[in-house]
């Protein structure tokens, strides 16, 4: 069960009868004795895996994992701090996402199902990929940018490919250029990585 209010609460018990039933009684504990009206909109009972709670919800393993609109809203701001039309310097963007993605994870690292976020890592790195790809500005802005990164002969081709950045960014070249190791020297991190901290 969960109950809204200044401060979120949720009651754990055996079963859908007893949930329901504490529900009835705290509910009308509440309007007795405190003369408050309970939001039936956003009080319910249900199973923990369908609950959420300050962001947090309880697998079926009943173990403490990130709420799937938690992990949309982190998508929404990934799309958004990683837009390349964004008019920040290089240093910028990525002081912007360390000090987002930080604070990010030094509130959901009480997680104990952690597959979710990283599978999400992959997918992040893309975008960080394609921002750098449209802030390259064009085949001579390109290649100057993957000749700097280490890439040489025929993989350097890939600065007069005509697809879109999003496709690109999944590109082996642009993998090569800014692998992983890359995004971390220069502090563009991940939970993964605070994680090993």
């Amino acid at each position: 069960m969960q109950f809204p209010g200044p401060t979120h609460r949720n009651i754990y018990v055996g079963s859908q009868a007893a949930a329901e039933r504490t529900l009835a009684s705290i509910q009308s504990w509440i309007e007795k004795h405190l003369r408050l009206q309970v939001n039936a909109a956003k009080s319910g009972t249900g199973k923990a895996w369908e609950r959420k709670f300050l962001g947090f919800r309880l697998d079926r393993k009943q173990r403490i994992g990130i709420a799937p609109e938690s992990l949309e809203r982190f998508k929404t701001k990934v799309r958004e701090m990683w837009d390349g039309r964004r008019s920040r310097t290089s240093n910028q963007l990525r002081d912007e996402w360390r000090r987002y993605v930080g604070g990010w994870w030094e509130y959901f690292q009480l997680a104990e199902a952690r597959a979710p976020i990283y599978a999400l890592e992959g997918w992040v790195r893309r975008h960080i990929r394609k921002c750098f790809w449209l802030r390259w500005h064009g085949t001579t802005g390109r290649l100057r940018r993957l000749r700097q990164l280490g890439l040489s002969g025929k993989a350097l081709g890939v600065a007069t490919s005509g697809r879109g950045a999003w496709g690109i960014a999944k590109q082996p070249e642009l993998h090569q250029a800014l692998s992983n190791a890359v995004l971390r020297r220069h502090g563009f991190l991940l939970p993964s990585d605070l994680a090993a901290k």
